[in-house]
């Protein structure tokens, strides 16, 4: 009777399993992909020797990124309007694709894209050396989404079950004159136009990641580069990157990143620049340009859900320019809510000589306001 019993459940559990079994391969996969965000900036700053002591400044911006897949071919836009306004001052709007290019995975091994691309190389957190085809990162906003190149890149990709178990090779090119890429031009080789050429051979090797670059240019000296990330332990990564000018200067940059049992993340960075300005060259300058001077230190710490309080974080970024010693420093909070909005309020201050790179900037202090909707 039991053995009888036992035969009916199983078979009335087949039955009912097998009425609403699915076949996976029957699932087609969406062909496109969307997301983005809505922003709302506010700053209000304390300027030095002005007659408007105080200013407030708001920027709004609205992210789009859209991709979408047919066959081999993968078309990628992320586009980007922003509207800025200084009280009794100025207003402006502009708007720009970060990325708007075509990419086809031609096989398993090979691709090709063409159109407006970041690239993002480089491990650095706050500064890429190795980034030779990439715009700089905003030091008071390293995350944010920066604008790419038109550029046409072809790649090959191999695995293997060996102590190399990844290798990519991406070849580039880049073209800049008064009418494609002009700003890359008037940046790097201070010509209207020229022809660039980079190469990147990625290696995964006993699980460390390393990037070996070449960059050529017909209007400047050539470069090249190497960077690395391994992760020494489960929560604590080591990472770098050289890069040098052939017969100029070099410049590199050694990092960690380290999470602690209770959850408090911290990044640590050094660089430093051959042909970076003194003190004294700081001093004279008249124009103080982000990662001017030889070396810096920057340090960010990040504590997730303090005192058990979900969503929230608070956090402390320390840069300090080695040569002269002023520092920024930036102290904030953020706190996620559970309708994709998040909201970042800090306070940031400027410190320093009245002749140092951040006691000559503008404002001395402010309060950022941050709002941003994620769809």
């Amino acid at each position: 009777m039991f053995k009888a019993l036992l035969l009916i459940s199983l078979a009335a559990t087949i039955a009912i399993a097998d009425e609403y079994s699915f076949d996976m391969d029957n699932i087609e996969p969406k062909s496109y992909e969307y997301g983005g965000y809505l922003r709302a900036d506010n700053k209000t700053q304390r300027l030095r020797e002005q007659e408007d002591r105080y200013q407030d400044l708001l920027r709004v911006e609205g992210l789009l990124d859209f991709s979408y897949f047919y066959d081999i071919f993968t078309f990628k836009a992320n586009g980007v309007a922003t509207y800025e306004y200084i009280h009794n001052k100025i207003a402006q709007t502009e708007s720009h694709f970060n990325e708007l290019y075509v990419d086809a995975k031609l096989n398993v091994n090979h691709s090709f894209l063409v159109g407006k691309k970041s690239l993002m190389w480089g491990k650095g957190y706050f500064f890429n050396p190795v980034a030779f085809l990439d715009r700089k990162k905003d030091p008071t906003d390293p995350t944010v989404a920066r604008e790419g190149f038109i550029l046409t890149k072809y790649g090959y990709n191999k695995s293997f079950s060996s102590s190399l178990k990844n290798l990519t090779l991406d070849l580039v090119y880049l073209k800049a004159d008064e009418n494609i890429n002009n700003d890359y031009s008037l940046l790097n080789t201070n010509e209207k136009a020229s022809d660039n050429f980079a190469a990147k051979l990625y290696l995964l090797w006993y699980d460390t990641d390393i990037d070996f670059i070449y960059n050529y240019s017909d209007k400047a000296k050539e470069k090249i580069g190497v960077d690395f990330s391994k992760n020494i332990d489960i929560n604590f990564e080591v990472h770098g990157e050289y890069a040098k000018v052939l017969n100029d200067g070099y410049s590199y940059l050694l990092g960690v990143r380290y999470l602690t049992d209770f959850e408090l993340t911290i990044i640590s960075e050094y660089l430093y620049q051959s042909e970076g300005l003194t003190k004294a060259e700081i001093e004279t300058a008249d124009y103080i340009a982000p990662f001017i001077a030889k070396d810096y230190a920057i340090t960010s710490f990040t504590q997730k859900e303090p005192f058990d309080l979900l969503y929230f974080s608070i956090y402390y970024k320390n840069m300090t320019n080695l040569q002269d010693c002023s520092q920024q420093n930036k102290i904030g909070a953020n706190y996620a809510f559970k309708n994709n909005t998040e909201v970042d309020l800090s306070y940031n201050i400027n410190s320093g000589g009245s002749l140092s790179e951040f006691g000559k900037k503008q404002a001395k202090d402010f309060v950022w306001l941050r709002i941003t909707l994620n769809y």
